[in-house]
């Protein structure tokens, strides 16, 4: 157990620590919860592993079936992927964090039954936040929208003014989203549930040391992005041509053999994804332990 507060390095390197001492039992929930989510949706928001999923739902619609219901239909699939079954990998992963911080060692059927106990809290988290949410974010997107797309029509130059009010309307957003980072820590950690989850998230990110939390979630983002995408476009580029050639003519695409390795490597991907994903549970983990402890002594004051 590292002193509190870490350093960025301490930090840095304490989460690679307990990346490699526990890694099979993060990756392994971790990649089961990726392939349920992405498998329906692949290739379709991230360049090379969800392309194909565009353009399947085009296959869908030149074979009598309904663009607009399919996309519906595999949004509505991946949503409830992320909403209810989330909670149940969340809640594992967290738990083999939180107990490797404390000096336990857990196995997967303890880690299995940690999250089963804390599904309940953790799904009515997600509601509340979603409830929190739901009202000034889709404020935000009406009002760049607005800005942006004037009479449903790009606009083509914008002044100063506007720009800058997007940019604002932007990071308020981030902002926003920022706040609930440590829900699943609340909840996973510390059996809160509902809104008062979401709100001692809420306390610990921005009451706490706001500034070296922010940096370190946006560093930690920044991280995971960047890795997916280089392995996503990486999986792309063997078969580049006939990524492009799918999303214009699926039919004609898939009478290629080689489609079959396109699919392969979309697969592959998004294994070789999953590998990002247990250092930014650990990081994010030590940064709520920072951010708690600094909330707390900034109380007592």
């Amino acid at each position: 157990m590292e002193k509190i507060p870490m350093s960025f390095k301490t930090m840095f390197r304490t989460s690679g620590i307990v990346y490699k001492r526990n890694f099979g039992r993060l990756f392994l929930p971790l990649l089961l919860f990726q392939l349920v989510l992405l498998v329906p949706l692949m290739f379709f928001t991230m360049p090379g592993t969800v392309s194909v999923a565009r353009s399947l739902l085009l296959t869908l619609s030149q074979t009598g079936g309904s663009s607009l219901s399919s996309v519906v239909t595999v949004l509505a699939i991946v949503a409830g992927v992320a909403v209810f079954a989330s909670p149940l990998m969340v809640s594992n992963v967290v738990y083999v964090i939180d107990s490797d911080y404390s000096g336990k060692n857990v196995s997967f059927r303890d880690a299995s039954a940690h999250a089963k106990r804390r599904y309940g809290s953790m799904l009515r988290s997600y509601f509340a936040a979603i409830a929190l949410l739901i009202l000034p974010v889709a404020g935000i997107v009406a009002a760049i929208v607005a800005i942006a797309l004037p009479g449903g029509v790009p606009a083509t130059v914008l002044p100063a003014w506007q720009i800058a009010v997007i940019v604002v309307l932007a990071l308020a957003a981030l902002l926003l989203f920022f706040g609930i980072v440590f829900i699943p820590y609340t909840v996973a950690v510390e059996g809160q549930g509902g809104f008062r989850a979401v709100l001692s998230s809420y306390r610990y990110a921005f009451l706490g040391n706001f500034w070296s939390n922010f940096t370190r979630v946006l560093t930690a983002a920044v991280i995971v992005a960047l890795a997916g995408v280089v392995i996503n476009w990486l999986s792309q580029l063997p078969f580049k041509e006939l990524y492009e050639l799918y999303l214009v003519d699926p039919m004609l695409a898939l009478q290629n053999p080689l489609m079959v390795f396109v699919i392969l490597f979309a697969l592959l991907a998004i294994v070789v994804v999953t590998f990002v994903f247990p250092f930014w549970y650990a990081f994010t983990y030590h940064t709520y332990r920072n951010a708690k402890y600094e909330y707390e002594q900034r109380s007592r004051r």
